[in-house]
């Protein structure tokens, strides 16, 4: 900690001894009682912005991801659940279709089997019922019309064959044998109802093999006490012998199981391995084209009792009265079982056929066909849980337990057959789909639709939160800038002995009422600023302090010929560094008024050293702006550099508060407050003013050497007259300008004073970002295949052109209508989306260059000068930058409404907007337009018989010449790659010299023939009906041609049309450099005498009617309305001030006082000193006006008016008798 004893020794040292106050790397302000008091109220508030914006982050960070981390989860959740339910319903839906199937199957085949076993039951009934009505007996039996009544049992059974096999015992054997020879005509039947049945598919032969005995195997059967010979069967297959196979040799155990019985047997299932001879005898059977026929089959073996008629009930009780006499054998293939018992839409049923004698054979099922698999159960092992199992017998009874079947029981004691349905990969595959991935997906996309929702709202909520925490981080901190720590304590409460929670809770309500107060405010409702702890008035008295106030010196002027944009601009880049020096030198900033910012010391911490610290702050902006403005004119304009600030101060009492309403501020008040004030207005410019109060203390504080007595008293209103001085603070060259150069701009260019390598840089700078547009279009329209002329053809011949036209009229060369490029969408848009063009450095040093010779080639004349082309030059740049679209058209970000826009403007400025060699033409113009001028008008050239008058043809001596010095000094070789930059093809040289010649031929406004040309194209191109029978693209650009004309000429005579210091300081140069003319004999008349009333009728016949034809043409936008404005403010100021402003101009040279004819007449009875005192008073007045605004020009004028009046400079008469010349 610093003591006061210490400190206030520092305040008392010398010169050699004050390195604390004159370190300019000072970055904390001592208090009086050496306290770092400011510093530390800031670091402790925003440490507090930053602990609650670290609070409401964490805490609302923490919220989304609970909130992103559920919405994530019960996604996952829902999505795994609707992914399950789905697959279940899948599931259910195959469960469901095989249990329906299954229990299809079942009763399909209980209905196949009942059939064949009912079928096999008439054909026993009727065989028996044959027998006893004709009294035969058994084995002794033939059927009559079997083939037809088997045939039918077949159909109804499914059944492929049907035979009768007798019981014929041995001593039987030789008469059946003889029987049977006898009675084979139901062969010859059976074979030719074979023949005509359309519907059989197997084999149809002519005759048969006869063999007349019981066979077995191909021969003769041995003896054995009974046979069970074939007998009838149908169909009759003719491979071997048609009867007497013996059955009960092959198939012993069925037979025998028969007879015991009395039940029907389902023999063993054969040909489940392919035996040749089987499978031949298949083939004849049912043929080749039914279906494979070495597919499993199985015969039901019925018995035939005698005493047949009775009930089987009785056969099984009685097995002694009903004899078994033989068997009927029906054969059955297995798949003839399992068709059509699916409907076709169900599919991949697998049928497992198996028997107690180790055979299993395996089928699928899809809808009304089956498929043989092979032998073995082969179904999928995966869904053995799913099996549906019965035994045949149980399947095949059902007929007989419904009563519908009263015939013999199918057997349970032999190989009993099973059967087991089974689904398939097939018959699921049918009920699975994507429905669960689908249902899964779309789930999961409202969810995360949801959650994106949720995010872009977060995202936005967030955004939003920022902002407005932001802003009132802001605001907070705008305050503690506004106000000083002692009126912060006022306003907020204290937070020291709070505990974190409460003080951040308290700074959260701080922020928030802040930003209440700027929504929810009304117009008439006093809004507080922020949290009060009292409702009095927020005021403190300091007694000690230094009030400074610093205005920019022609800020005003200055600031009326540039862009908003430029204008703050400057002002950011000031104040913003002005507020740095502030923070160093410990100085409060209270405010900003336009160009005047208003600094205090000694509050809101009191310090002794109050007035040494604001001498020194003074100083420091000063040097400062000296830095910054030389910076800033190469953007900003070459008179910014000449800006300088104009400084006050005065030290006392002052009341400093809150000043409480919908926009509080810290304000200080008192007399010292006006004092400081009325300083800076009676200052002079790059001056620091200090008044006797301020003086007192530095001599107090020993820095009486730094202070100078003011030649006599200042008149300071509601003051009277006091003694004021100038303070000069000792610098340690911390904060001196720096005005060294360096980078690419450090380029050779002629010896020229520094005022004008200013100009020369800032029209440097103009131009390269014309030619950089120039050569993004041409690369665009390179890269789109329009390539014009080689270039080294046009550099050939535009040097031949010069040479032939080197001295000729150049007012042949003005042209009524200029073709400009038409509009080119394509191109347009492959130029916005260009990368920028670099220009090489030779072409930037030769345009440097260029630059330069062109201003040694301006004469030092008062007014025409290279100062004045830059005006002209800067006018122009203004007026291209405010060509507008028309106000009804909208500017839009979307590609294809950038192209229609730049079509629209295209169309409203005639082209001129989009073409760049255009805009560059018309500023090459402002800058030679005057080259070479010789300080008189055409008129007096011509009377004085000057070598231009022969060669020009005595028409615009003056202007000609400027074109051909400086068309001349383009086409030296030194030039060559500026001027391939500019051009490169024939066309654009060509077209670049007409705007050129007719841009500068449009500044000579006093040739009668050129103005009425003039006024004839203006006619032509915008007065209703004179464009009959013209095309669109020549009035087009007869309009393009006379606007850029137009352009020229307002640009030429701006300052007319700006500040009224603009137009003063100009029109006072006009006047200085017309009277030298007249002093050496190039004048007829001295301008004094004309110049009041020449400058009215200039403004009356020219300068208006010129603005209102811009307006007119309708694509200056508001910059025609801005230059009509000045132009009548400043008529009225000069009707008003004029004479007085003349006889300013004329006290600067020895006039004859009858030359004074037009100054004011006494009103109030003066005698002539009394006016003459009176006249330089104001002239006094009137050059501190100058010296307090004057900048640079911007803008240009005309050369051939005296005085920018009327009457032209050579022709005699007095100016008002002359207003026909200068009609537009």
């Amino acid at each position: 900690m610093i003591n006061s004893q210490k400190s206030s020794a520092l305040i008392r040292s010398d010169d050699n001894d004050e390195s604390l106050f004159e370190d300019d790397d000072v970055s904390m302000a001592i208090g009086s009682t050496g306290e770092i008091t400011e510093e530390d109220g800031r670091h402790d508030t925003k440490q507090e912005e930053d602990n609650i914006a670290k609070y409401e982050s964490r805490a609302v960070t923490f919220v989304r991801f609970l909130v992103v981390f559920l919405l994530f989860a019960v996604t996952a959740g829902v999505a795994v659940g609707v992914y399950f339910y789905v697959s279940n319903q899948e599931t259910d839906s195959f469960e469901d279709d095989f249990n329906d199937s299954a229990e299809k199957a079942f009763d399909a085949i209980g209905s196949v089997l009942d059939r064949s076993l009912k079928a096999s039951d008439s054909l026993m009934n009727s065989a028996i019922t044959y027998q006893q009505y004709n009294n035969l007996s058994w084995p002794f039996v033939t059927v009559p019309n079997f083939s037809v009544e088997a045939q039918k049992i077949l159909a109804l059974s499914r059944a492929s064959a049907i035979s009768i096999y007798p019981k014929v015992l041995d001593a039987d054997r030789s008469a059946w044998e003889e029987y049977a020879h006898e009675n084979q005509g139901w062969i010859d039947e059976s074979l030719l109802k074979q023949k005509e049945n359309p519907f059989f598919t197997g084999a149809v032969v002519e005759g048969y093999q006869d063999f007349p005995h019981i066979n077995l195997n191909g021969g003769v059967a041995p003896n054995f006490p009974k046979y069970y010979p074939g007998w009838q069967a149908s169909p009759v297959v003719p491979r071997g012998a048609p009867w007497g196979f013996d059955l009960l040799q092959s198939y012993g155990k069925e037979i025998i199981v028969v007879e015991e019985s009395r039940h029907v047997v389902m023999g063993q299932t054969w040909n489940i391995q392919p035996i040749p001879e089987i499978v031949l005898w298949i083939s004849d059977l049912v043929g080749d084209d039914d279906f494979n026929t070495s597919e499993p089959l199985f015969s039901f073996y019925y018995p035939i009792v005698a005493n047949a008629s009775d009930a089987v009930v009785a056969a099984a009780l009685d097995p002694e009265s009903h004899e078994v006499v033989g068997v009927i054998v029906t054969t059955i293939f297995w798949r003839k079982v399992f068709e059509d018992m699916l409907a076709p839409g169900s599919q991949g049923l697998v049928v497992v056929v198996g028997s107690d004698c180790n055979q299993t054979l395996t089928f699928q099922v899809n809808g009304p066909n089956v498929n043989y698999l092979g032998g073995g159960d082969l179904h999928d092992s995966d869904y053995d849980q799913y099996v549906k199992s019965s035994y045949v017998s149980t399947l095949g009874g059902k007929a007989m337990r419904e009563r519908k079947y009263s015939g013999f029981p199918l057997s349970t004691e032999y190989c009993p057959y099973w059967i087991e349905l089974y689904p398939s990969n097939t018959m699921k595959q049918r009920h699975e789909s994507n429905d669960p991935i689908i249902f899964t997906v779309v789930t999961v996309c409202i969810f995360m639709f949801t959650a994106l929702f949720f995010l872009i709202y977060d995202c936005v909520s967030e955004r939003r939160q920022k902002k407005v925490l932001q802003v009132a981080l802001q605001s907070t901190a705008l305050v503690s800038n506004l106000f000083p720590q002692v009126v912060r304590d006022r306003i907020f409460p204290s937070q020291e002995k709070k505990a974190p929670k409460e003080r951040i809770s308290t700074a959260k309500l701080r922020l928030q009422q802040f930003l209440r107060s700027d929504e929810s405010a009304t117009p008439g409702t006093e809004v507080r600023t922020s949290h009060v702890v009292d409702n009095g008035p927020i005021a403190e008295l300091f007694s000690d302090t230094t009030v400074m106030f610093a205005d920019i010196a022609g800020f005003t002027a200055w600031s009326s010929v540039r862009e908003p944009t430029q204008v703050f601009t400057l002002l950011e880049t000031l104040y913003g560094a002005f507020d740095k020096l502030a923070a160093r030198r410990g100085v409060f900033k209270v405010e900003t008024i336009g160009d005047s910012y208003v600094a205090v010391a000694g509050l809101p911490e009191p310090r002794v050293d109050h007035a040494a610290v604001m001498a020194k702050f003074a100083r420091d902006i000063r040097e400062k702006t000296c830095e910054l403005v030389e910076k800033l004119g190469r953007t900003l304009g070459p008179d910014t550099a000449d800006l300088e600030v104009r400084i006050g101060l005065n030290s006392g009492p002052v009341t400093a508060g809150v000043l409480r309403g919908e926009r509080s501020r810290f304000q200080l008040f008192g007399d010292t407050v006006n004092t400081a004030a009325r300083m800076e207005s009676t200052g002079i410019s790059s001056k620091i003013h200090i008044s006797q109060s301020t003086a007192d203390l530095l001599v107090k504080a020993g820095k009486s050497h730094w202070i100078t007595k003011r030649d006599g008293e200042v008149e300071a209103k509601g003051k009277g007259r006091v003694q004021t001085y100038w303070v000069e603070p000792t610098s340690r060259g911390g904060m001196s300008a720096s005005s060294g150069q360096g980078g690419e701009d450090d380029l050779p260019m002629p010896a020229i004073d520094e005022k004008t390598r200013r100009l020369v840089e800032w029209n440097f700078e103009i131009m390269v970002k014309l030619l950089k547009q120039i050569g993004s279009r041409r690369e665009a329209r390179e890269a789109l295949g329009r390539r014009g002329v080689s270039r080294m053809a046009i550099q050939s011949k535009t040097k031949t052109g010069d040479s032939s036209k080197g001295g000729t009229f150049f007012l042949d060369e003005v042209k009524e209508v200029i073709m400009l490029p038409e509009f080119d969408p394509a191109l347009a848009k492959a130029s916005r989306t260009a990368k920028p063009v670099q220009l090489s450095t030779e072409a930037m040093t030769q345009l440097r260059e260029f630059i330069s010779i062109i201003a040694t080639m301006y004469p030092n004349n008062p007014f025409h000068n290279f100062e004045h082309a830059s005006h002209v030059t800067m006018s122009v740049v203004k007026l291209l930058s405010r060509i507008i679209a028309p106000s009804e058209s909208v500017i839009q970000t979307a590609e294809e409404t950038k192209g229609a826009y730049e079509s629209t403007l295209h169309d409203h400025t005639y082209g001129i907007t989009s073409d760049p060699l255009t805009q560059f033409a018309c500023v090459f113009s402002a800058l030679i337009h005057d080259v070479d001028h010789p300080g008189v008008p055409n008129t007096q050239l011509i009377k004085e018989g000057s070598p231009l008058v022969e060669k020009y043809r005595g028409k615009s001596l003056a202007e000609q010449n400027s074109v051909e010095i400086s068309w001349r000094l383009l086409m030296e070789d030194q030039f060559e790659d500026f001027r391939n930059v500019i051009c490169n093809t024939e066309v654009e040289m060509a077209r670049f010299r007409e705007l050129v010649v007719n841009g500068v031929m449009a500044t000579d406004i006093m040739d009668k023939d050129l103005k009425s040309l003039r006024n004839q194209r203006w006619d032509k191109a915008f007065a209703e009906g004179s464009r009959l029978g013209e095309s669109q693209m020549v009035n087009t650009n007869r309009k393009a041609t006379i606007v850029i004309e137009h352009l020229i000429q307002a640009s030429d005579v701006a300052h007319t049309m700006q500040h009224w210091h603009i137009f003063r300081k100009w029109n006072e140069r006009l006047f200085d450099e017309m009277y030298a003319a007249y002093k050496h004999g190039r004048a007829e008349k001295n301008p004094a005498e004309f110049w009041y009333k020449g400058e009215i009728g200039f403004f009356d016949f020219y300068v208006i009617p010129l603005v209102k034809k811009l307006s007119d043409c309708g694509v200056f936008g508001v910059s025609s309305d801005e230059y009509l404005s000045y132009a009548m403010k400043n008529r009225e100021e000069w009707e008003n001030r004029g004479q007085e402003m003349v006889a300013a101009m004329i006290s600067k040279y020895e006039v004859p006082k009858q030359l004074v004819s037009e100054e004011p007449q006494s009103s109030d009875g003066h005698t002539k000193p009394q006016q003459q005192q009176q006249q330089q008073q104001n002239l006094e007045l009137t050059e501190k006006e100058q010296k307090k605004s004057e900048i640079q020009p911007t803008t240009s004028s005309t050369s051939d008016f005296v005085g920018g009046g009327l009457r032209p400079v050579g022709e005699g008469g007095e100016g008002e008798h002359a207003p026909d010349l200068l009609t537009v």
